[in-house]
């Protein structure tokens, strides 16, 4: 076996080693993720479950009819501050009447 193959064995199996070990850490990090993401959800779960017994329906519907009112006043504003030029603007392909 001459030097070059030797050296390129040497290198195939160091460049294995590496991606074997790699390969090991990267399953462990992703099953840890994975405990983490699982401990958060029931986490987030129980928080609901507080926050609906805090909250009685009548109290959610109150909520959610506040957020909506709102997101209308800023559809509204938006539609006061953006100019009306669809009407001004030619428009293609269509005849206009006169």
């Amino acid at each position: 076996m001459d030097t070059t193959q030797f050296l390129l064995t040497v290198v195939l199996t160091a460049t294995t080693v590496l991606m074997v070990v790699v390969g090991i850490q990267l399953i462990s990090v992703l099953k840890e993720l994975r405990r983490t993401i699982k401990k958060i959800g029931i986490f987030v779960d129980e928080f609901d479950k507080r926050g609906e017994k805090n909250n009685p329906p009548e109290q959610q519907k109150l909520a959610s009819h506040k957020k909506k009112a709102a997101l209308h006043s800023i559809l509204d504003k938006i539609n006061i501050l953006s100019p009306a030029l669809s009407s001004k603007t030619k428009k293609f392909f269509i005849k206009e009447r006169k």
